[in-house]
């Protein structure tokens, strides 16, 4: 059984209180997968992706988490796709899909009003923060998104996660 997780955006930065959005988590796939005729297999596990430093921008995506074993014998390409930050008035940034798995879940989005980045399977969203209210936050576990700031430096996504459950 195959877990993939992509990572977290990070959160963009306001310029006005209806800017600061968290950003989104990354897609989640599971897969069962028969490895009896795989002889390798790569994997690549998504960076979470930073808090905007910038006033008026939005922070940086995620990475995508993936397994592959399409030249190795098998046939599977499981993917996490990472979450995006956006920087636009009352806007949302979508949470990023799945591919490949025979369980296949979008990633939870971030918002302004929300009051947080996005949740993924295996983590929990940062809360969004605002200059003498509340301290912004990152995104925890994997794959989550990191709260969006006004008059701060916005929370980082937490990296995705690639699980590889073996039975005998």
């Amino acid at each position: 059984i195959v877990e993939v997780q992509g990572g977290g955006a990070g959160g963009g930065q306001a310029t006005g209180a209806s800017y600061y959005i968290g950003g989104s988590a990354g897609g989640y796939a599971k897969k069962f997968i028969d490895v009896s005729s795989v002889t390798a297999s790569v994997i690549s596990v998504g960076l979470g992706g930073a808090g905007s430093t910038v006033n008026g921008t939005a922070g940086a995506d995620g990475g995508d988490s993936s397994w592959v074993d399409t030249a190795s014998g098998g046939s599977s390409t499981v993917t996490g796709v990472k979450g995006v930050s956006v920087y636009a008035a009352y806007g949302q940034a979508v949470g990023g899909l799945a591919t490949g798995g025979d369980i296949n879940i979008q990633g939870g989005s971030g918002a302004v009003l929300g009051r947080r980045g996005g949740d993924s399977m295996l983590g929990f969203g940062g809360w969004n923060g605002w200059s003498g209210e509340n301290i912004v936050e990152g995104g925890r576990g994997y794959g989550a998104g990191g709260g969006g700031a006004y008059g701060m430096t916005a929370g980082t996504g937490s990296a995705g996660v690639v699980i590889v459950w073996e039975y005998k």
